[in-house]
């Protein structure tokens, strides 16, 4: 069977497992893991298979960019700025708190070079909030544990690989100083945010200058690749550029003039950082499949054990002492229940960014099997926080009475409501006189009502209230991004309602009227 053949038959297993998280309760992430696990356990029973092989040096390249750069754009900065202060203790504190945990036990039970133990460390330091939001959009939780959860997740990984890589390089060259380490991780730092910023301001300058949609879709895909690559060249953080540039493109996105390239974008991200996710997840699976059967002994078997429970419980007694010490130095801070605590605790998943960091190591530390050790215990991480958290996570939600399943509902009312309110106001102020047309009197009460605005589903117009209406377009989308801001907004709610406003822009005006500039002051 050539390796083409094999692709195929992955993705067959591939969409196979996507049809089942589809009716599946559990969040999509476990389920492709474990149907992953499920193929790997029987792929060496097939002869004709051949063992999965997944290149180091392309590892980090392929999957992290678009992974780091969505989650960078969805999270909103107004909020994380407002929650900064306890997504630190998570994403800093803590991922260095466990860095050093996964060291001790690396080195001390799994008998690791003191430098691969601090790889290991770091590679299992970040928890990933793919399965944890998943899990947070069917049950309300509360916006602000959402942004703290994505927060950490984008943060803590942007900190962990700089410590990984820079662990990474004293395990294969053998030298490590303090000092040295503290400047490589200065200097790249400030290479990767410098290029982040550059290349997503040009990319920017561009598309706002492009009105072919194609054209403006491929830029915004090739960008994150860029930015990474250079950053990765220039000796700087490729991830580091990565998150920068998801937060400049969010800064800008609105400016983008064609509303179907904007549609298009959000649209064709949607679905490449969905497949890429559930790539990730099922190679995870399948090659913990294929790890078990080359089993490595008993010793790492529990070394990997005694770790991924040592982790969970670190961060449960993090979550139950440190934000109590945070309290008494900042009281001003908005303070969370003990439910919502013990939620926060209980999601430190590990999963994407961990597995691929891990198939990333070089072949150059097969060396006392210092590679297959270091992959198998954190295999064996995300097998039990991944399958074993994440299946319990929903339940546990329920029955601490820490979601709204409402939640979402009255939020969209809301949302609807108040941007009818701003896009009527928006056509009101449209004559500085206050006197308004019995035309233009009537399209106010439209769009209050939401027959016209948000979802119109293109409502015939007069030609010269399609200027008005544009006006309450944009009016309507800069309410739903402040409502989005102060936390009374998901994400996945966000990107709906922009979605349909989009939609109407196209609809209402047509995109070639849009983009000769048809809008009249």
């Amino acid at each position: 069977m050539t390796s083409i053949d094999t692709a195929f038959v992955l993705l067959g297993l591939l969409l196979i497992a996507a049809l089942v998280a589809m009716r599946a309760k559990c969040p999509p992430p476990v389920v492709f893991a474990a149907f992953g696990i499920a193929c790997g356990l029987g792929w060496h029973l097939v002869p004709a298979l051949p063992p999965v092989r997944v290149p180091p040096d392309l590892v980090l390249l392929i999957f992290l960019p678009p992974l780091l750069v969505t989650a960078a754009y969805e999270l909103p900065l107004a909020s994380l700025r407002r929650n900064l202060w306890p997504i630190a203790m998570l994403a800093v504190g803590l991922v260095l708190a466990t860095m050093l945990l996964g060291a001790g036990i690396g080195h001390f039970l799994a008998g690791l070079p003191w430098a691969a133990a601090f790889v290991l460390g770091a590679v299992i330091a970040p928890p990933d909030p793919v399965a944890a939001t998943a899990v947070a959009g069917r049950t309300g939780l509360p916006h602000r544990l959402v942004v703290i959860l994505e927060g950490e997740g984008l943060i803590n990984d942007a900190i962990a690989i700089v410590a990984y890589s820079v662990a990474l390089q004293a395990a294969v060259t053998g030298e490590f100083t303090w000092g040295g380490a503290a400047l490589d991780f200065l200097r790249e730092s400030v290479i990767g945010i410098t290029l982040g910023f550059v290349v997503g301001w040009a990319a920017m300058q561009l598309r706002m200058r492009v009105n072919d949609v194609s054209m403006n879709v491929g830029v915004s895909f090739a960008t994150p690749y860029l930015a990474y690559h250079l950053a990765d060249r220039a000796g700087g953080s490729g991830v580091l550029a990565v998150v920068t540039l998801g937060f400049v493109l969010r800064h800008y996105a609105a400016r983008v003039p064609s509303a179907a390239a904007r549609l298009a974008a959000r649209t064709a991200w949607g679905a490449f950082r969905y497949a890429t996710t559930a790539l990730l997840f099922f190679l995870l699976g399948l090659l913990l499949g294929e790890i078990s059967i080359g089993w490595p002994g008993w010793a790492i078997f529990w070394s990997g054990l005694a770790l991924a429970v040592a982790t969970s419980v670190l961060r449960l007694c993090w979550m139950w002492t440190v934000p109590r010490v945070a309290m008494s130095i900042n009281p001003g801070h908005p303070s969370s229940t003990w439910q919502e605590q013990a939620v926060l605790g209980w999601a430190g998943m590990r999963g994407v960014v961990s597995l691929a960091l891990a198939l990333a190591l070089p072949m150059t530390l097969e060396t006392g099997d210092v590679r297959t050790t270091i992959i198998f215990m954190t295999f064996m991480v995300i097998f039990v926080t991944l399958l074993l958290q994440g299946a319990t996570l929903l339940p546990l939600i329920r029955w601490l009475g820490a979601g709204d399943t409402e939640r979402a509902r009255r939020d969209e009312t809301e949302a609807r409501a108040r941007a009818g309110e701003a896009g009527e106001r928006a056509i009101r102020e449209h004559w500085e006189s206050g006197a308004i047309s019995a035309r233009g009197e009537r399209l106010a009460q439209r769009v209050a009502r939401g027959s016209v605005g948000i979802a119109c589903a293109g409502s015939p117009l007069e030609s010269d209230e399609k200027s008005l209406l544009l006006d309450a377009l944009d009016a309507q989308r800069v309410e739903v991004a402040r409502l989005r801001d102060d936390d009374r907004l998901g994400e996945s709610l966000t990107e709906r309602l922009e979605t349909e406003i989009d939609i109407d822009d196209m609809v209402v005006f047509g995109e070639a009227e849009r983009l000769t500039g048809a809008k009249n002051d």
